[in-house]
């Protein structure tokens, strides 16, 4: 973990989102492969001091956040009904790529000229880091895309 790079309330956030359960939301999974957590970790282009991370966290059905390096948060993105489909979607589909992914006990942040995808369901956190060079990983890269595009529509 490179601390230095982002703010210890950035950690926080990242981490309480990846330790949240389905028990704590109150939510009845319908299988083993049902994904209700979703964080993508997202290099950016920054010259601001710990401007180069962010990183998107969706919970199933409550919230989606964009948490930035510097400890910054954009919250409430949950209202806009277009949003929440997007992420919908996400969560729909998203269980397609988990036989591609790696299955994980250490979700702790690190650098990456890429963005690292972590996809939780109730055996655990499932992650891949996406470089795109697999039909899988450019399908949720994709997923994540079209939330964010969704997002800059609506701000």
């Amino acid at each position: 973990m490179n601390e230095k790079s982002v703010v210890s309330k950035y950690l926080e956030y990242r981490e309480n989102v990846l330790k949240y359960t389905n028990i704590d939301m109150n939510l009845e999974l319908e299988n083993d492969e049902q994904v209700y957590i979703a964080v993508f970790d997202i290099p950016t282009e920054s010259g601001i001091l710990y401007g180069h991370t962010k990183t998107l966290a969706l919970v199933f059905g409550l919230n989606i956040h964009i948490y930035l390096g510097n400890g910054d948060a954009i919250v409430g993105l949950e209202r806009s009904r277009d949003i929440m489909n997007a992420m919908q979607s996400l969560f729909i589909s998203s269980s397609q790529v988990l036989k591609s992914m790696q299955l994980v006990d250490d979700y702790s942040y690190y650098e990456s000229s890429n963005v690292r995808a972590y996809l939780k369901t109730r055996r655990g956190v499932y992650f891949q880091e996406l470089t795109n060079k697999s039909r899988e990983e450019r399908f949720l890269n994709m997923l994540m895309e079209n939330v964010f595009i969704t997002i800059y529509k609506k701000m």
